[in-house]
């Protein structure tokens, strides 16, 4: 068997290419495409990377500058979909993203339950 092929290569190499892309796009199209495409993925491995590189996107902007964008509108609810995930490093991630969300003034009018 060769060690190239074997599954935890295989997800290293994937996380390691998702933290490259974060870094070399802008906040907002790295928040999109992890919105859109990480956090709904089948494999739990491939929800964690998006899910932490989420949080700490979220940690970098900062909840005050992020209120105010396009994405203000789905931040919550795919925190709250991640806090809920059934990897626990995935709720983990989620529910750090929840707590920042709703110590913020915008995000107040969320309730927990709808998150």
């Amino acid at each position: 068997q060769m060690v190239s092929n074997s599954p935890e290569f295989v997800q290293k190499a994937a996380s390691q290419s998702l933290g490259i892309m974060v870094e070399n796009v802008t906040p907002a199209r790295a928040m999109t495409a992890l919105m859109d495409m990480g956090v709904n993925s089948r494999p739990a491995p491939v929800r964690e990377c998006a899910a932490q590189l989420l949080l700490s996107l979220v940690e970098r902007i900062g909840v005050t500058q992020l209120a105010g964008t396009p994405r203000a509108e789905r931040l919550p609810h795919v925190a709250g979909k991640l806090a809920q995930d059934c990897h626990k490093d995935t709720r983990h991630y989620g529910q750090e993203m929840v707590k920042m969300l709703l110590n913020h003034q915008q995000f107040k009018c969320f309730s927990p339950l709808d998150l």
